[in-house]
């Protein structure tokens, strides 16, 4: 290794983030996986580079790191490229253990990918969303409006300026752990009485707590809790056991990157 090269890689060993136990492993060669790392980071991103140059830089890591170091590249060269460095680092059975545990993972995106298109559809159809229907691990966005505002902001969905208040959760088990609550995300809200920062600030839920959405009914044993949302409707929440009815209402659901809602009226 060239002494700039060495100097370089004592100012910036952050670029490796090993436990403990995984440097003690690495041991001395520690240094030489910082710099096929470089090597491989650097061809990638050359393109006068051929396959061959970074075919040797990552045949000098082991079975496991080979893996990891080539599906990290992938996304950065073209489909051509990607099978020519498979074809020649791996032997059949590495590659056929691969190519299978790929195959998996891409049908287990498209599945849910599939199951959440339908599931979108089927929602805005009905112009409503059983939220129990969300896959465990979905985020999901929604942004909620006054009254007077939701219906415009409906056509708009996200792309809606007027949005008041957005919150973005994400599924986990049975029910919704709070990622981000923002009042006035896109600075487009005409700020009133009727809902300024204040009242979000009561409102608001902190990140990482576990709440439901959905519409609070009332009943003869007073107000129960329904975990389905309704285009237009009040957004209403169950927080602690306590049902918390909302004061907006919902304008746009964002499942991942689908709009249920958007476009109708």
């Amino acid at each position: 290794m060239a002494d700039e090269d060495r100097a370089s890689s004592g100012g910036r060993r952050d670029e490796v983030r090993a436990d403990p136990a995984e440097v003690a492993a690495l041991g001395t060669y520690l240094d030489l996986a910082r710099e096929i790392k470089r090597e491989v980071e650097r061809i990638a991103t050359d393109d006068a580079a051929d396959v061959q140059q970074l075919v040797d830089a990552i045949d000098q890591f082991s079975v496991a790191e080979r893996r990891a170091v080539t599906s990290k590249v992938f996304e950065r060269l073209p489909s051509d490229v990607q099978w020519a460095i498979l074809e020649r680092v791996f032997d059949d059975d590495e590659l056929r253990t691969y190519l299978v545990d790929e195959h998996e993972r891409r049908a287990a995106r498209s599945g849910r990918s599939g199951a959440r298109m339908a599931l979108a559809e089927a929602a805005g159809a009905a112009r409503r969303l059983d939220t129990t229907e969300i896959a465990d691990g979905d985020q999901v966005a929604v942004g909620l409006f006054r009254e007077s505002d939701v219906r415009a902001a409906i056509a708009r969905g996200s792309r809606s300026d007027a949005c008041t208040r957005r919150l973005v959760l994400r599924r986990d088990g049975d029910a919704f752990r709070v990622i981000e609550d923002v009042f006035n995300p896109r600075g487009g809200y005409f700020v009133t009485a009727e809902y300024d920062r204040a009242a979000w600030v009561v409102d608001r839920f902190e990140s990482h707590q576990t709440i439901s959405i959905g519409a609070a009914v009332d009943g003869a044993d007073g107000a129960a809790f329904e975990p389905v949302v309704y285009a237009g409707g009040r957004l209403d929440f169950l927080h602690d056991g306590a049902v918390l009815r909302g004061r907006l209402h919902l304008g746009f659901v964002m499942l991942e990157d689908i709009d249920v809602f958007a476009g109708q009226r």
